[in-house]
């Protein structure tokens, strides 16, 4: 049975949110604490991924979440575009946000 749809080069511009229902998260300083209900599991994101985290309460692409991170740490688009890359592989791969469809 295949995996979900990975972010990246495989879906550019898709937009993805956190997923909605059996989720709980809260602020614990600079970092968030995600859990998931559905599955009785704990996610701790540091401070980059608290900010994406953050961004991912409304529909996002993986480019705006990039552009977060130049502006907010000063990175560099490349470095930027793989660590949102690999945040949003990360999510996907725990089942923690949904995908929008491509229209």
């Amino acid at each position: 049975m295949p995996g979900p749809a990975m972010p990246g080069p495989a879906m550019p511009g898709r937009s993805v949110r956190v997923r909605l229902g059996d989720l709980a998260w809260r602020q614990a300083g600079d970092e968030v604490v995600v859990l998931d209900l559905a599955a009785s599991v704990f996610h701790g994101l540091n401070a980059s991924g608290a900010l994406l985290w953050k961004r991912l309460t409304d529909w996002t692409t993986a480019g705006e979440m990039a552009g977060m991170l130049v502006s907010c740490y000063g990175l560099s688009a490349v470095l930027a575009a793989e660590d949102a890359a690999r945040f949003l592989e990360e999510c996907v791969g725990a089942g923690l946000v949904d995908i929008r469809a491509e229209t």
